[in-house]
């Protein structure tokens, strides 16, 4: 599987400090791994890579097309990290309350998602929806 190889190849690259190389490879996972689920993991790493290069309108890029049901609480998540680096806290705070939504009740990283939200001043449910 070229998707599987290529998201192992990244690793390594990285690994060595190669980072232009290892965002070649999970670009191209992003975009051509035959596996939806292949494709989904290139862009959430590919989009953390971006996030430490401070590149963060490429990582909001990566992180806005379309995830399988099961890869949108991470891309969410992810995305609220990059609109808190931003500087826009209200957006970050939508973002991280779908994560939390999405993210399984079991879930032990739902927990720090709501860390997350209460660092912003917010909480998991929107104001509207305690006032029910």
């Amino acid at each position: 599987q070229a998707g599987q190889a290529g998201l192992q190849a990244a690793k390594a690259m990285a690994d060595a400090g190669k980072w232009d190389a290892a965002k070649g490879v999970l670009a191209w996972v992003a975009g051509n791994a035959a596996d939806e689920g292949y494709m989904a993991i290139g862009k959430l790493r590919l989009a953390s890579v971006l996030i430490e290069e401070k590149a963060y309108g490429e990582a909001l890029a990566q992180l806005s097309g379309k995830f399988p049901p099961e890869f949108t609480a991470a891309a969410a998540d992810r995305k609220g990290d990059v609109l808190a680096l931003q500087g826009k806290p209200q957006e970050a705070v939508a973002e991280y309350r779908r994560a939390y939504q999405a993210f399984d009740e079991r879930a032990e990283y739902r927990t720090l998602v709501e860390a997350k939200l209460n660092a912003l001043g917010a909480q998991v449910a929107a104001p509207s929806e305690n006032a029910k």
